[in-house]
C-alpha cells in the first residue's frame, strides 16, 4: 500500500468528523471581535468550545449553531 495516499478508511472518518473552526471563523460568523469571543469564554456566555492546547481554541460548527439557536427571540419581553 502507498503510504503517501490515506486510507480509504481515515477518509471517510475525517469526512464524518466535524470541521473545527477556529475562534476568527467563528467571530467572522456571528459578527463580533475575537476578543468578545475570548470574555465568553471565561464567564461561559459563548458557544461551547474544544481546548486543544493551553492556547489552541477551536469551535464545532454544531455547538455555534447550538449558540445562536438558543438565543432567537420572538419579542423583546424578558
Amino acid at each position: 500500500m502507498d503510504q503517501s495516499q490515506p486510507s480509504s478508511r481515515a477518509t471517510a472518518a475525517a469526512s464524518t468528523r466535524p470541521a473545527l473552526l477556529t475562534p476568527e471563523d467563528v467571530a467572522a460568523q456571528l459578527g463580533v471581535s475575537r476578543k468578545a469571543l475570548e470574555r465568553w469564554r471565561c464567564t461561559g456566555d459563548g458557544p461551547r468550545f474544544v481546548r486543544l492546547g493551553h492556547k489552541t481554541v477551536r469551535y464545532r460548527m454544531e455547538d455555534v449553531e447550538a449558540f445562536v439557536t438558543g438565543r432567537l427571540h420572538a419579542s423583546t419581553a424578558a
